[in-house]
């Protein structure tokens, strides 16, 4: 062989080389810079993933201090409804009691029970309400007045007789309307 021949099979060698060494360069070149793209694109999401992250943390943050203020809500809506069941049972007592005092209180309600205003003695205040215009007049202030235009009756009997008058509803001789 020639030297020509050999030294043309060397440059040959060599360039072959050569380029088999630019194509790995460059190919490892394309793998590193698409390692690198991929690598990026990864951390991208990862941080998309980590915002995500914070966002459901901050969501359940929320739901729990939601969840803490609707127990604290619920607390006070329970002392409320009991601070108003109270006092609808004290409405409800002091509505019973005045019907209660009505009831001893109405002449025209049969009733075998004492009632009050009956007897002035107990401080009763009786509704006189068969007056036909439909007032009422308080029993105690008749007896009163009647008391004032008695006072020319100075026995017993007089005023025992004429009290029976003011209680069967009769007034200077006319019955009660």
């Amino acid at each position: 062989m020639s030297n020509s021949t050999l030294v043309a099979i060397i440059i040959a060698v060599v360039l072959v080389i050569v380029i088999v060494a630019l194509v790995v360069y460059f190919g490892r070149r394309r793998k590193i810079n698409a390692n690198r793209a991929h690598a990026a694109e990864l951390r991208g999401k990862a941080q998309e993933g980590e915002l995500g992250a914070r966002e459901r943390e901050a969501k359940a943050a929320r739901a729990g201090a939601d969840a803490k203020q609707a127990e604290v809500d619920a607390e006070r809506l329970r002392r409320e409804a009991v601070d108003r069941q109270a006092d609808a049972q004290d409405v409800r007592a002091e509505s019973d009691e005045q019907m209660r005092k009505a009831d001893r209180l109405d002449p025209d309600l049969p009733s075998t029970r004492h009632r009050a205003g009956d007897n002035p003695a107990d401080g009763g205040d009786a509704r006189d309400r068969n007056l036909q215009d439909g007032t009422t007049q308080d029993r105690n202030d008749q007896n009163r007045d009647v008391q004032d235009d008695n006072s020319h009756l100075h026995t017993a009997d007089q005023r025992s007789t004429h009290a029976k008058i003011v209680d069967t509803g009769a007034r200077d001789g006319e019955p009660r309307r």
